[in-house]
């Protein structure tokens, strides 16, 4: 019992780790984008994303949480080395921030994963899984905000 409860403390420390430490999220400055059908299919597949982490965390789906972030990984990686898409350096940096968030989150992710035994007195995983990933949904809200240029994000 003690080693569970000490493995969920680990969790759950990590969790607000990632949550209240890492780096800044880059804020959008000026027009972002460069309006090509590209960059905003990459805005929409970003969104989509997001949107999809968030409901799994919500739901405490574990498994789907880790397979969003592993989504996410090839696409938060173009945008940061500015490869497949041609995006403003804001875009770049904010991708570059969220693909770190993402690294960090799937880590945390999977810790939890190895350690989903019953838990009595615990956070509920959903909350866990929200704590790991606030600060990458954060993240990938401001990016689809620099592809789109400033325009409003659709939420939902």
């Amino acid at each position: 019992m003690k080693s569970a409860l000490a493995r969920a403390i680990t969790v759950f420390v990590t969790a607000a780790a990632v949550t209240l430490t890492g780096v800044g999220v880059a804020t959008a400055g000026g027009p972002g984008g460069s309006g090509s059908s590209s960059t905003t299919s990459a805005a929409a597949e970003v969104q989509q994303l997001r949107d999809q982490l968030s409901a799994r965390a919500d739901r405490g789906d574990v498994p789907g949480t880790q397979a969003t972030l592993g989504d996410l990984d090839p696409l938060l990686t173009d945008l940061a080395q500015g490869k497949r898409y041609t995006i403003q350096t804001e875009a770049r940096d904010t991708a570059a921030t969220a693909q770190q968030q993402n690294t960090e989150a799937r880590k945390g992710v999977s810790e939890l994963a190895r350690n989903a035994e019953p838990r009595q007195s615990l956070p509920p995983v959903s909350a866990l899984l929200n704590a790991l990933v606030q600060r990458l949904l954060i993240s990938l809200s401001s990016l689809v905000n620099d592809l789109l240029g400033g325009l409003p994000v659709p939420v939902g």
